[in-house]
């Protein structure tokens, strides 16, 4: 008796027949809640101005590629204490900075 319950067992195939089951599909709502890419690169681009005396000050943004998600003020921090070479005059320039992960 035990040898049949065996074999029936062994013969027996548990595993889902993929093409039975029924087709899912995501609905608009549900494709909006999934994970957002990852952020393989993010750039801001900054416009500064550089005092005779080397200090750096006044920077602003003048564009960034994922608004809104505090790069823009990272990058502002990134040059609050950023100097210069010493010049004869003040002079503005811009720097774009890239984060990566």
């Amino acid at each position: 008796m035990m040898i049949l319950a065996l074999t029936a067992a062994i013969l027996l195939d548990a595993s889902p027949k993929i093409d039975r089951l029924p087709k899912v599909e995501r609905s608009a709502a549900a494709a909006q809640h999934e994970a957002p890419a990852p952020l393989l690169t993010v750039a801001v681009t900054l416009e500064c101005t550089a005092r005779a005396a080397g200090r750096v000050e006044d920077c602003r943004v003048l564009g960034e590629t994922h608004p809104g998600l505090g790069f823009a003020e990272a990058a502002i921090a990134l040059m609050r204490d950023a100097e210069v070479e010493p010049g004869r005059k003040d002079y503005q320039f811009a720097r774009t900075i890239q984060f990566t992960p």
